[in-house]
């Protein structure tokens, strides 16, 4: 039997935007469904859903992020990546928070959008081989990111750090807490890429602006010393000391 071709959803309310994506997607051997708003995507989903939802940010009447939360409800399997023409770290924050894998930026890297997809699908079907090799009951819910993961440890670095960050009083905010968020956002980014050495570069940075922080007094040294932790466990799990 003929392997199931993967199927991607292209969500966005500019035509020639998911006429380009649909091509592409296409030719790289994609089965592409598409959607110009929001309200038609969660219909299409209903009739047929899919392994990846390409999902713009900024649409009329039902926006990406309310889409976002709607697929997480419902289609808890679905890998979503969010399309923005905008470099929104709070939209990017708040997106994956709410469970998009990754954050594209317009005009699209297509590169970086194939190690995305492809990321999710060997994601996929990693769980799927787990699942079979149990008691062959299909879960009904899917499973979070193992703890050991390179995603699922620098997830937890971002959402520590974006919590301290946002703490922060609004001079310090400024010059240490969006740069890191940023900083930890680009980890979040390559880990699901798989870019060990942007990976390395962006744990760097945070490093680096963590002591700034902390020398500073704008971090505290138990906070200091638990995102630190969070970045060691990090490197671990990308295979670096």
């Amino acid at each position: 039997m003929a392997e199931r071709r993967a199927r991607i959803l292209v969500v966005d309310d500019e035509p020639p935007m998911v006429q380009m994506l649909t091509d592409f997607l296409g030719e790289q051997g994609f089965e592409v469904a598409s959607a110009q708003s929001g309200v038609q995507a969660l219909a299409r989903l209903a009739q047929q859903p899919a392994d990846v939802v390409l999902l713009d940010v900024r649409m009329p009447e039902l926006d990406g992020v309310d889409v976002l939360r709607r697929i997480r409800e419902n289609y808890p399997r679905i890998g979503i990546l969010m399309v923005s023409g905008n470099d929104d770290v709070e939209l990017a924050k708040e997106t994956i928070t709410l469970g998009a894998v990754d954050f594209v930026l317009k005009p699209v890297d297509f590169p970086y959008l194939m190690r995305a997809i492809d990321k999710i699908l060997a994601a996929a079907a990693a769980a799927a081989a787990d699942e079979g090799a149990g008691d062959g009951q299909p879960a009904e819910e899917a499973a979070p990111a193992p703890s050991g993961s390179i995603h699922g440890m620098l997830y937890d670095l971002a959402l520590d750090t974006f919590r301290i960050a946002r703490a922060l009083p609004p001079l310090a905010r400024d010059s240490i807490g969006i740069p890191l968020e940023r900083a930890v956002l680009d980890a979040v980014q390559r880990g699901v890429s798989g870019e060990k050495l942007e990976i390395i570069r962006a744990l760097n940075l945070v490093r680096t602006l963590l002591r700034f922080g902390r020398d500073l007094g704008d971090i505290s040294d138990e906070e200091h010393r638990r995102l630190e932790a969070h970045v060691a466990r990090a490197r671990r799990a990308a295979g670096l000391s």
